[in-house]
């Protein structure tokens, strides 16, 4: 690997690693718990749905940064 290929592997993943903070970062912000308690006090159901809808917009944000990293990976090996 030449010296410009290694720089420009190393500024891929600078701003792929900025991307991910980011979004993981919007998902944090976005997991508002106490304001779902206080919106759906006294309905389960609707504070069950909103849970739920917290639980999978994490988890197909934790898959997208787990696939980001493995492609990291891969760009580091080869």
């Amino acid at each position: 690997m030449t010296k410009n290929e290694l720089i420009n592997v190393i500024m891929g993943l600078k701003i792929d690693l900025k991307y991910l903070k980011s979004d993981l970062q919007f998902r944090l912000d976005g997991n508002d718990i106490e304001g779902a308690n206080k919106k759906h006090e006294n309905c389960y159901a609707s504070l069950a749905g909103t849970f739920e809808a917290y639980a999978k917009m994490d988890n197909d944000t934790f898959k997208r940064a787990i696939k980001s990293i493995e492609e990291m990976e891969k760009d580091l090996e080869g």
